[in-house]
């Protein structure tokens, strides 16, 4: 007896383990499997399962003593340990039921039948509150111990003959903890090493999400707008991805296919219905657009609204829709739609600072318009030709600074802006304007914003001066390397403080001159080329610099409120 026990119980361990091993190769087990994914109906299978394999150790068991040894410890305790409460007392009862009404003339029939419904409960409860201990081989063992002491208790407690219970616990007790406990760790390891795999293949559809859409990211920037990008990114999706059919669309049809041609562009009702539900629609044959195996529907959003779905669509015969498919799917949608979201605060930005940009233009100095009306008027008289040739240099002046809509304009294209202030400025303040341009710069292919300079001349025409017929000023631009440098010098007698304190405040509600033109040159270029002021009692220079390339529209620093940073 002593020899078969041990051999007995290691055939129901072998058969356990290779119980497990075939289970786990079932994907409805795998799905069961998932703690981050645990529902009260997978708890109840797991139980009916575990409950099961109870039910085989108690009738493949070991009888000696009037009594059966058994492995039952290991399934109903790993119910509890796997899948919680419902699972381990669910296998407890199960088990124990049955192990009571097997053999109810026994005399360890009510103790083991308890018992068993203790090893459920001990799962359960590390299942609980030990959960990052179930990796570890001594807590299995130091789990199994203490159910098959829980059970030697309650046979004490409630089997008659004591004397009966003390012999067979005697002979059985030590063997079946050492042999159970090994049992123990071999058959929760295989259900470990599944949940690892799982563990693995949730992370290799992330990684695989991720790759894709950083690699459609340069083609999602302009939204759903451009089908071009749509359709590279859709080839993409299905280059990367397990062999899916690749369709996207906005709310009205379908912009982009990999892998299908559509005759019509009309809206599929699988992605129809994920729009109109703000839900992933899962179906294994369609009848309408997708005549395939199946295919998933998630919707697209940005700023908390569906603008659009992504499809993909199983393409190989034969094979279902898995959830690992569907988590890949949902994945692959959330990062878009942050993209998008993205390229719709992009775009928010830019009509921002195309505002901005509108407001200052709409703020060039009235005074200055009127002072040279008033020149050219007195001029009308005295010097016709040199009031005809004026009010042409006026009106190219204020076409030029009204009618600009690009964002950056030529370095060439925004000097004549200068010089033509500058001639109007001139015929005003006769001989009283001395200015001087040095350029040391290649400027020839540097694009820069419009009204960046001209107003920083204006500003030292206007303040700079020794006198009211003495005003000097010096433009210089000097290169860098990739980095060209405005500097506007004067004569005059420096920055109030107010001034400068206004200028380098980032809450100044002035918005005086300068101070615009800093907010631009920050909102584009960053901090770096933000107005830089060197001011004395005898003279200032007012400059900055910015790069000979301007950054693209993917480039410019997306910022909640420029003058945050000045």
């Amino acid at each position: 007896m002593s020899d078969s026990m041990p051999l007995s119980l290691l055939l129901n361990i072998s058969i356990l383990l290779l119980a497990a091993t075939v289970l786990g190769e079932f994907r409805p087990l795998r799905r069961l499997l998932r703690p981050y994914d645990m529902t009260l109906k997978g708890q109840l299978v797991l139980a009916l399962l575990f409950g099961a394999m109870a039910i085989f150790s108690t009738c493949f068991g070991f009888e000696t003593h009037d009594a059966i040894i058994n492995t039952r410890v290991i399934s109903v305790t790993a119910a509890g340990l796997l899948g919680g409460p419902v699972s381990g007392l669910g296998a407890g009862l199960i088990g124990g039921i049955h192990r009571y009404f097997y053999n109810p003339t026994s005399f360890t029939a009510l103790g083991c039948c308890i018992g068993t419904i203790c090893f459920g409960a001990v799962g359960a409860l590390a299942h609980k509150y030990c959960g990052g201990l179930l990796r570890r081989r001594s807590f299995l063992v130091y789990i199994t111990v203490t159910g098959e002491l829980l059970q030697a208790g309650w046979l004490f407690l409630l089997a008659r003959p004591f004397s009966a219970v003390v012999e067979l616990e005697s002979i059985i007790l030590f063997p079946k903890i050492v042999i159970n406990s090994i049992g123990m760790v071999f058959f929760f390891s295989v259900f470990l090493q599944l949940r690892r795999g799982q563990a693995d293949d949730l992370i290799e559809h992330q990684s695989a999400a991720l790759y894709i859409a950083d690699r459609c990211l340069p083609y999602l920037r302009q939204g759903l707008s451009n089908r071009e990008n749509l359709q590279t990114a859709a080839d993409i999706i299905r280059l990367h991805s397990a062999g899916y059919v690749v369709v996207l669309s906005d709310r009205e049809q379908v912009l982009a296919t990999s892998g299908l041609s559509l005759k019509e562009p009309a809206l599929p009702e699988p992605m129809r219905q994920c729009m109109e539900q703000d839900a992933t629609q899962v179906l294994g044959t369609d009848r309408g657009l997708f005549d395939r195996e199946g295919s998933i529907s998630t919707p697209l959003k940005a700023n908390g609204k569906v603008i659009g779905a992504l499809a993909l669509v199983v393409d190989q015969g034969g094979l279902r829709i898995a959830r690992a498919d569907i988590r890949f799917a949902e994945n692959l949608a959330h990062l878009f739609s942050t993209i998008l979201e993205l390229n719709t605060l992009d775009y928010q930005i830019q009509l921002r600072r195309q505002a901005e940009f509108r407001a200052f233009q709409s703020q060039i100095n009235p005074h200055f318009f009127c002072n040279a009306l008033n020149t050219i008027s007195a001029l009308c008289r005295t010097n016709p030709d040199k009031a005809r040739s004026l009010l042409v240099v006026l009106a190219n002046y204020y076409r030029q600074t009204l009618s600009i809509n690009e964002e950056f304009v030529t370095l060439e294209e925004e000097l004549n802006n200068v010089r033509n202030y500058l001639t109007i400025a001139q015929a005003r303040f006769v001989d009283a304007i001395h200015f001087t341009f040095i350029n040391t710069a290649d400027g020839s292919s540097c694009r820069l914003p419009p009204l960046i300079v001209q107003p920083l001349v204006e500003n030292a025409v206007r303040h700079g001066g020794v006198a009211v017929d003495n005003r000097v000023v010096t433009l210089r631009l000097e290169g860098e390397g990739d980095w060209l440098t405005v500097a506007v010098t004067d004569q005059g007698h420096g920055f109030p403080e107010d001034v400068l304190r206004d200028l380098n405040n980032p809450n100044n509600r002035r918005y005086t001159g300068l101070f615009n033109v800093s907010k631009r040159l920050v909102s584009i270029y960053g901090a770096e080329s933000r107005l830089h002021v060197d001011s004395t009692p005898t003279g200032s220079t007012v400059s900055f610099r910015i790069p000979v390339v301007p950054p693209t529209a993917t480039q410019i620093p997306l910022m909640a409120d420029a003058a945050e940073v000045l």
